[in-house]
């Protein structure tokens, strides 16, 4: 099934049988296929067993008796699919090379063909793969979401199983989550839109390291921003925060008196105005803190972050971590 480019086979261009259209064929071309697949103006040869093997889609399509008319190249029947050209072609290379879900990186329009053509054409495997590495990003339990959470400087950030960080990735990851129903991941997709980019971001969108202007949806945008203001008052409704950060008693044994009171003040601030609960400790802690102080601050924490992990979908007009299930 090696593709080749030898004289017998078509040229790389060629008029559509109509003379509407001219047609490109991709770099996918298999001398030996038994169906070519057009795909906007571009024209993949590929085999029957091979997309039936995996897709009840094909399988039911290869087995429906054949009009005489349809169109054919080099005695292959044409299969117009309405897709992206990019996106099939992304596919088409995961599918007759499965060992690139082995490579650590991938890149995120390799991720999200694969979703999208995977879950319109029913490839279960492909798409388990891809959706395992989304889920990867976007964790669904409290430990899973501490251990990829990372700090430089001032800012969160996130380590990454798709690619090298660059701007914007976060909101198409959200964008491609949402569309793909994969309501499971949804929590955490939004709570890294907002943990990574300010309220104007989120409104007027990231350019992207080629040029493209990556933009949430107007309804992404609303969720983001209502889920927001709902996470901070979590925060300042938390009883065992609240008790402690805003009161003037000192711990015992506690050795920076009014200057502790004073750095629990600033750490108010920092955490109810910002939405900061669940921001990596180190980004939200002030060292000024006496070590019983500090000690006490951190139990304090632990606890409020666990408990606004579970309110989470909520805050994004979510049912309850038990209740989200993806429908793929």
């Amino acid at each position: 099934m090696s593709q080749s480019n030898t004289s017998e086979s078509p040229p790389a261009k060629r008029r559509r049988m109509d003379g509407a259209e001219e047609l490109t064929r991709s770099d996918i071309w298999h001398d030996d296929g038994s169906v070519v697949l057009q795909v906007e103006s571009t024209l993949f040869r590929v085999h029957w067993s091979v997309i039936s093997l995996h897709s009840p889609f094909f399988r039911g399509m290869r087995d429906l008796p054949q009009p005489a008319e349809q169109p054919s190249i080099e005695g292959c029947p044409v299969v117009v699919l309405h897709d992206s050209s990019e996106d099939v072609q992304y596919f088409l290379h995961a599918l007759y090379n499965p060992h690139l879900f082995n490579e650590e990186k991938l890149s995120f329009p390799f991720i999200a063909a694969i979703v999208r053509v995977g879950r319109k054409y029913d490839f279960k495997n492909l798409l388990a793969a891809a959706v395992q590495r989304l889920r990867l990003e976007n964790p669904t339990t409290f430990d899973k979401y501490e251990a990829m959470t990372r700090v430089e400087g001032s800012t969160i950030s996130f380590t990454t199983q798709l690619m090298s960080s660059q701007p914007g990735i976060i909101l198409d990851i959200l964008t491609l989550v949402r569309e793909s129903n994969l309501f499971e991941l949804l929590p955490s997709a939004y709570l890294r839109a907002l943990l990574c980019h300010s309220q104007e971001m989120i409104l007027d969108g990231v350019l992207s390291s080629n040029g493209r202007l990556v933009k949430l949806s107007f309804q992404d945008q609303r969720i983001c921003i209502l889920g927001r203001q709902k996470m901070s008052e979590a925060q300042w409704s938390h009883g065992t925060f609240f008790d402690w950060i805003t009161s003037d008693t000192h711990l015992p044994g506690c050795t920076g008196g009014l200057g502790c009171t004073a750095t629990k003040r600033i750490i108010f601030y920092n955490v109810l105005q910002k939405a900061k609960a669940l921001a990596p400790f180190t980004l939200i802690s002030v060292t000024q803190l006496c070590p019983v102080c500090l000690s006490h601050h951190q139990e304090v924490m632990a606890e409020v972050r666990e408990d606004i992990w579970e309110e989470l979908p909520s805050f994004f007009g979510l049912p309850p971590w038990g209740e989200l299930k993806n429908d793929i």
